[in-house]
């Protein structure tokens, strides 16, 4: 587990039964260091604090490894949510991993130690970080190494309910198409944090 300076029970809770590397804020640092200490481990999976893995996640994760160990996988968008906007955005994200290929973090990576290490890693930049890492992937081995894996991880879009999810949804894709302009990384989080 990597830990970017949380204030709550996280770090009494992982050092339980976990790996605890700390460092400096910034997601795509925070993934990158905690890679590197697994050392040992032939396959990763990267998730984001406040989502939940499917119930199946083992199963899944599992079946991937065995069947398809020259991919790396994802899982399908779920937000915690009920109502029109929070299915939309289900149909939404779903339709940006088909047409794109573009699965954001937030959807965990499940990727073997070889294949993160051919493709260099999560760059240290600290939003698109899971962008960045997918464009590599797909442009160096192919968009048919990116599967959808069995099961939805469950999104928590609590913070985003306030403002609007779809609004949220509508800025992110913003500085999505900024990002893919060449505006530089750290311009687009000072926008993503005042919300434009």
């Amino acid at each position: 587990m990597a830990d970017g300076g949380s204030t709550d029970r996280t770090i009494a809770i992982a050092v339980q039964g976990a790996v605890l590397a700390m460092g400096a804020r910034g997601r795509g640092q925070q993934l990158a260091l905690g890679a590197r200490h697994c050392a040992d481990a032939s396959w990763l999976l990267f998730i984001h604090a406040d989502n939940k893995l499917p119930d199946n996640w083992r199963e899944s994760a599992a079946r991937h490894m065995t069947r398809h160990s020259k991919s790396a996988g994802y899982f399908r968008y779920r937000a915690n949510a009920k109502g029109f906007w929070p299915r939309f955005m289900d149909f939404w994200v779903g339709m940006r991993c088909q047409w794109w290929g573009l699965p954001y973090g937030d959807q965990g990576l499940l990727i073997s130690k070889a294949m993160y290490e051919e493709v260099g890693g999560y760059p240290a930049q600290s939003l698109f970080e899971d962008v960045a890492l997918i464009d590599i992937i797909k442009t160096k081995l192919g968009r048919t190494t990116l599967r959808p894996l069995k099961g939805h991880m469950v999104i928590d879009v609590s913070k985003y309910e306030g403002e609007g999810i779809w609004v949220r949804g509508r800025q992110n894709l913003r500085l999505l198409k900024a990002y893919r302009k060449g505006t530089d990384v750290e311009t687009l989080v000072k926008r993503y944090r005042e919300g434009q």
